[in-house]
């Protein structure tokens, strides 16, 4: 359970994690918890399009998307020219002591692949 209970508190935690582009560009703000619950509605949206989609999957990627960010932060563009991120070695460890973690994982690796349908939407 104590897995399960740190796995839920670093969740909490994409609340509190601002999404570096506004702070780029200057103006606005937003966490990656807000980012994330917007890609959901606009899965959602796209799904409904788009009805050959798996829901669940692209849902799924939606809400999974930046979960490393947890642990690394959120990157602009920029950032990522410079800064190397093991967003694999975040997913390991955040989902390590998880019975579901290999699910989460694969969901991931699905969604940075972007060679299925449901990733590339």
């Amino acid at each position: 359970m104590d897995s399960i209970a740190d796995f839920l508190f670093e969740v909490g935690m994409l609340g509190k994690t601002p999404r570096s582009g506004y702070q780029f560009l200057g103006s606005g703000k937003e966490s990656v918890a807000e980012h994330i619950l917007r890609t959901i509605f606009v899965g959602y949206v796209l799904c409904k399009m788009n009805p050959k989609l798996d829901e669940f999957r692209v849902l799924k990627m939606c809400t999974l998307h930046d979960l490393p960010e947890a642990r690394t932060g959120d990157m602009n563009y920029v950032n990522k020219k410079y800064v190397n991120v093991d967003e694999e070695k975040a997913v390991r460890e955040l989902t390590g002591g998880l019975s579901f973690g290999e699910d989460i994982k694969a969901c991931i690796d699905e969604f940075n692949g972007k060679k299925t349908n449901e990733a590339l939407t």
